[in-house]
């Protein structure tokens, strides 16, 4: 079994007299993916150490540091002796383990301990020559058909045989929390997924057409919720009815009642925002995927905000998010039948709606009051 899985990361080592912060934020972050798998997480030069638990599922220990953002790439180890006799017999006896039948073959060492006695390159000349004289294996330089890696850091040589790529990005958490729009739709998943990609705790807030938050436990939003939790620990989800607002809105223009609805979804995120401190809102926008998101639509919707709202998907087009939704693992959540507000409400929205006008028509409706209104009927779930 491996001793070891050693984290790499890419971004966080531009980050100069900060990247101890960012460091111990991804230590934090790894230890609650593995939660029971691993005994102890540490930092050293260059990378991250985590020891293993014997018997730990290797698939387990994948998957979830496939979950964790700021990891370029990650791999499961052997732990061995700084010496180069050692090295090579745990080569050769790992090799034969694993079953590996090559015929060719290329070694890589990393050397972060500067007081080991060899060079990067004369490790790779000796291990590279006691395989060959050991296995009858030859060396290929371009396209060798099993990889060695020899890393010499903390006092110990690792040893392995594969790099599994990470998810890049920063540590969830660096970057400050923010409240995210989400509906059952496949736009909203990917759009809160890249804010944690940049290191952003990301909190959700739902508008519900159903009787109670107990029907949103029960439906695939929640289910969405629960598979994004996996990539940002301790996250919430708030909801709340809509029925506020359809009440207000019985005298809207059928055409600029989405408009109107959107509105009413920022300002209620807004006020929740201001009141739990978050530093902005999230939405799954994309410039003219459907009616309610022309330009013109999302300036009145947004309109009279203060606080910064972050749309990044506004360039992405459908299918660049469907990949990113089945990368993700939402798309298949978000197919799933659900009756969504955006549905209800009419269906051949004004395209290209006048700010002023919808301000004045929320206005006159009192729709600031079915924001505070509907504020005291939010409930969380986590």
């Amino acid at each position: 079994m491996y001793d070891v899985a050693l984290v790499h990361y890419g971004e966080i080592g531009t980050k100069g007299a900060n990247r101890p912060v960012f460091e111990n934020a991804l230590v934090e972050n790894i230890k609650h993916a593995l939660k029971d798998m691993a005994c102890d997480v540490l930092r050293l030069r260059g990378r991250i150490l985590v020891k293993l638990k014997p018997n730990v599922d290797p698939e387990e220990i994948k998957r979830a540091l496939g979950t964790v953002f700021g990891i370029a790439w990650f791999t499961l180890a052997y732990e061995s002796e700084q010496n180069i006799d050692t090295i090579v017999s745990d080569i050769l006896k790992r090799l034969t383990e694993h079953g590996i039948k090559a015929k060719s073959f290329m070694v890589q060492t990393k050397r972060a301990d500067k007081d080991f006695p060899y060079t990067s390159i004369e490790v790779n000349k000796i291990i590279g020559a006691r395989i060959l004289e050991s296995t009858g294996m030859s060396v290929d330089l371009e396209n060798p058909d099993v990889m060695v890696f020899v890393e010499l850091a903390g006092g110990k040589a690792y040893l392995y045989f594969e790099r599994v790529k990470g998810l890049g990005g920063l540590p969830v958490g660096v970057s400050g929390k923010v409240l995210s729009l989400l509906s059952g739709g496949l736009d909203s998943p990917v759009a809160a997924w890249l804010m944690m990609k940049r290191g952003c705790h990301v909190d959700f807030l739902h508008l519900h057409a159903l009787r109670d938050a107990q029907e949103v436990r029960e439906s695939k939003v929640f289910e969405i919720f629960r598979h994004l939790s996996a990539f940002c620990k301790d996250s919430k989800l708030f909801v709340a009815p809509y029925y506020k607002f359809l009440e207000k809105a019985l005298n809207a223009p059928i055409k600029l009642e989405l408009v109107l609805f959107r509105k009413f979804m920022l300002k209620l995120a807004e006020v929740l925002a201001k009141r739990e401190g978050y530093l902005g809102i999230v939405t799954g926008d994309s410039i003219g995927q459907v009616a309610s998101q022309t330009l013109r639509n999302i300036w009145s919707a947004q309109r009279g905000l203060d606080l910064p709202v972050y749309r990044p998907l506004l360039t992405y087009d459908k299918e660049e998010i469907i990949r990113l939704a089945k990368q993700i693992g939402t798309y298949e959540l978000s197919l799933k039948e659900y009756k969504d507000c955006c549905s209800i409400i009419a269906r051949h929205p004004e395209t290209s709606s006048k700010p002023e006008i919808v301000q004045e028509i929320w206005d006159k409706l009192g729709l600031d009051d079915a924001v505070n209104e509907t504020l005291l009927l939010i409930e969380t779930l986590e």
